[in-house]
């Protein structure tokens, strides 16, 4: 994909979520202004941003969408839960376009029936709205028109009888003749109306340039559809006209050309029959009419004149006059350049620079009486005539001088950026590629291993070559060097950061989409938005919270009749808070539904052979709570969308442990249930403690580290053929890391007759490791295992120290279990 592409694809993302999550606002608070209004612009924006792309399918339907949330906007429309189901229903479809577009780039064409339903129902539900049928011309030209194209589909093809007899008069002779040959040799000639809407300057439409560019177009004109307001009253940002076209092209060429704007456009096909009994008003047939194409065209430069020369004699205290005095002089140009009067444009533009100048319109006045005086017409009394080259020679001052040009404050959203009060701030912020940032944060890793090396050659320098000065200056940079490798490893771990929010913004939608689906009424809390983690580890928390959440609407909640005879609210309430504490993301979900019943858990265990019966008879409570963890548990009887396949909980545990966190359920039955998951903050640079045994080093992970003991040979206990001890009045079984790793080696304790113990916590339980003798802890850059070693789930991965050595890491959690 092209970069402009790229960014049109993560700009949509951005906005797609930001649309959903101001829509589920929104059902809280239907009546504020200032979250619609914001609404709006994002879909005002993301329509107009499709637009620069051949997404017609995508256009149609944010186009529709546009026009309902602007219908709310106004009040003509009000805000339910129906009209929000079925805006949430086109951004997905958007969205699901985008991913399409993405690989590969291209919209199947099958998108293109379900594009126009969608666009048909959402402007289905904007009330008082016009029929999809378009808008039609004012006065006799919208009645003949709307009489020739009743019952046309959108689009289609009307009759062209009551066009025939008025509209087709408007068409010079020499062009209708042009038609009707055209028609007899085979060509299907169009009569063509194109609407534009009121605010189509603001969505990036030109629609004079649409109407010029129309292929095969053979004739063309304008006119209003209401009548024009007072000069002065005008809106030059309003589109009020109505487009008529005569054109030769095929419907297919005509439809893909205004592909974008299929509910402003209508065509009718004249057959030739149509074009030869039209009748001029004198009577005579279409053969015996004469051209007058220059008659017309000199008539139609008065008028315009006339209209010019009016425009220069408004008062000059209105705020625009010098964009009035600019406009006259661009018409006036145009209008000589159509006509092949080049000579005369160098002279209007003399005068026009001088009216700039002197921001007076006796210059312009002038040359109009100069050049272009209307036939039949007077120049006026010489003294009035004399005023106007006084004032223009600068001796005589208007009465009103010009104010200064004033800004205009117009809606319109860029193309791919903010809007222009954000232009100065947007420099602030970058969007980089994630492999760029991934790149920077595997080279940080590697500087992290790499100055690990320098206190190795320091110690060397000493104690092998006995340079104990070049050890001492080292030791010294090596100060340095790690002071610049932890900033550097900060910083670009901030870059990496990235809020709990990320992950958060999809639960709004889908608790309300599961709980009506289900008959429940749930409101959902979200705590602690803000909170930040690693760009890995918020994504590895989607599916577990998703997992979490739907078991909790699907099991926790009970209906709202259950919850009224239980003395509850009818309305249950979901809370999700996220916090750090020290160098972990804590994620707590807690419900106020039913909670779990330890008995129907320990029942369903047994029945599905999880547990055999004496484990039944003496688990307690808090146990057979976590048996919801163990794999294919399922409390429910019958398989269905959101559950009864026994991979729920089993999956947020697997994933959860999969980044090196934990998680802990409680419940109390009646009253919820609420669950903590506990996840590093990054798992870019892992810190471990480095132990010795039988001659070989391993690593362990710091985080399910409790602590190194050494302990008495003759305070170790024998219980049921496993040692244990007693440390800080509890009783922790103690493994010998060289039986698990199936070396003969024993245990050697030290001079002492103690053995070195690294306790250890998986889950709330607590063992020691014996090992031979604990070295320093130490940042690495952990490499997962592959190939077929990794198959080894005793090995967590593997680490380069500065030493040029590998460390291996083991998974104490895989060792024990």
């Amino acid at each position: 994909m092209n970069p402009l592409l790229e960014q049109f694809l993560s700009e949509a993302r951005d906005l797609l979520q930001s649309i959903g999550e101001k829509l589920m606002q929104l059902e809280d608070s239907p009546g504020d202004a200032e979250r619609m209004t914001a609404l709006f612009r994002m879909v005002h924006t993301l329509k107009g941003n499709s637009g620069l792309f051949d997404f017609p399918e995508m256009t149609r339907v944010l186009h529709a969408a546009e026009d309902l949330m602007d219908g709310v906007r106004q009040g003509r429309v009000s805000y339910s839960k129906e009209l929000a189901d079925a805006l949430l229903d086109s951004m997905d479809f958007v969205g699901r376009l985008c991913d399409e577009i993405e690989a590969p780039p291209t919209v199947p064409s099958s998108h293109a029936e379900q594009s126009a339903n969608l666009a048909t129902s959402l402007r289905g539900l904007i009330v008082g709205s016009e029929p999809d049928t378009g808008k039609v011309g004012a006065g006799a030209a919208r009645a003949v028109a709307a009489r020739s194209l009743s019952g046309a589909a959108p689009g289609g093809v009307g009759s062209a009888g009551a066009l025939a007899g008025s509209l087709l008069l408007a068409i010079p002779d020499s062009v209708r003749r042009e038609a009707h040959r055209q028609a007899c040799d085979g060509v299907v000639v169009h009569w063509l109306e194109y609407s534009p809407k009121d605010d189509c300057f603001f969505q990036g439409e030109d629609p004079f340039f649409q109407e010029r560019s129309t292929p095969g177009l053979l004739w063309g004109t304008a006119h209003p559809r209401e009548p024009w307001p007072a000069l002065a009253e005008l809106d030059a940002y309003r589109c009020v006209l109505t487009f008529n076209m005569l054109t030769s092209a095929p419907r297919a060429e005509l439809e893909s050309y205004f592909r974008y704007m299929p509910e402003q456009v209508r065509f009718v096909a004249l057959s030739p029959d149509a074009l030869a009994t039209s009748v001029h008003a004198t009577g005579r047939p279409l053969e015996l009419i004469e051209p007058t194409l220059a008659q017309d065209e000199s008539e139609a430069l008065e008028a315009i004149v006339a209209i010019q020369r009016h425009v220069l004699t408004l008062p000059i205290s209105a705020r625009w006059h010098l964009g009035r005095l600019e406009a006259v002089a661009a018409s006036l140009s145009s209008c000589l350049g159509a006509s092949g009067d080049h000579a005369a444009i160098s002279g209007l533009e003399a005068a026009a620079a001088q009216a700039r100048e002197t921001g007076r319109a006796a210059p312009l006045l002038l040359w109009l009486d100069d050049n272009l005086r209307p036939r039949g017409r007077a120049t006026g009394t010489r003294a009035t005539e004399a005023g106007l080259r006084a004032e223009a020679s600068g001796l005589v001052s208007p009465v009103h001088e010009p104010p200064r040009a004033a800004a205009v404050d117009v809606d319109m959203e860029p193309k791919f950026g903010r809007r222009a009060e954000d232009a100065i701030t947007a420099t602030k912020s970058l969007k980089v590629d994630q492999t760029k940032i991934d790149r920077l944060m595997n080279l940080i890793g590697e500087i992290v291993v790499s100055k690990n090396a320098l206190p190795y050659l320091a110690a060397r320098a000493d104690t092998v070559f006995g340079v104990r000065d070049l050890s001492r200056e080292i030791t010294a940079q090596y100060a340095v060097i790690n002071r610049i490798a932890e900033e550097m490893q900060d910083a670009i771990m901030q870059v990496r950061m990235m809020p709990v929010s990320f992950v958060l913004q999809r639960f709004p939608r889908l608790v309300r989409d599961t709980s009506r689906k289900l008959g429940k009424e749930v409101n959902l809390v979200l705590q602690g938005e803000d909170t930040e983690a690693d760009k890995n580890i918020i994504e590895a928390l989607g599916d577990p919270l998703l997992h979490v959440v739907r078991n909790s609407l699907d099991h926790g909640f009970e209906l709202p009749d259950v919850r009224r005879a239980a003395g509850k609210s009818q309305t249950g309430t979901l809370t999700i808070r996220a916090s750090q504490e020290s160098d972990r993301v804590i994620i707590e979900i807690t419900d106020d539904g039913k909670g779990i019943d330890p008995a129907v858990v320990k029942l369903k265990a047994y029945q599905k052979g999880l547990i055999d019966e004496a484990t039944l008879e003496r688990i307690g409570d808090q146990d057979a709570a976590n048996l919801v963890f163990l794999p294919g548990f399922s409390t429910a009887d019958v398989v269905s969308e959101l559950s009864g396949r026994g991979v729920g909980m089993d999956v947020v545990k697997t994933a959860v442990e999969k980044v090196n966190g934990t998680v802990t359920l409680t419940s109390e039955k009646g009253k919820g249930t609420h669950i903590r998951l506990a996840l590093p903050l990054s798992m870019a640079v892992t810190n471990v403690m480095i132990v010795e045994t039988d001659g070989q080093t391993f690593g362990v992970p710091m985080e399910s580290v409790v602590e190194t003991v050494r302990v008495p040979e003759s305070a170790i206990r024998t219980i049921e053929a496993s040692r244990a001890a007693v440390l800080r009045g509890r009783i922790v079984p103690l493994k010998s890391v060289n039986e698990l790793l199936g070396l003969a080696a024993l245990p050697k304790p030290n001079a002492e007759g103690e053995l070195a113990v690294l306790v250890v916590r998986f889950g709330g339980e607590s063992v020691g490791l014996l090992v031979d003798e604990f070295r320093e802890t130490a940042e690495i850059l952990l490499k997962p295992m592959t190939g077929v070693l990794a198959g080894l789930s005793g090995y967590s991965g593997s680490a380069l120290m500065g030493d040029g050595s590998v460390l291996m890491v083991l998974n104490a959690k895989e060792m024990l279990s």
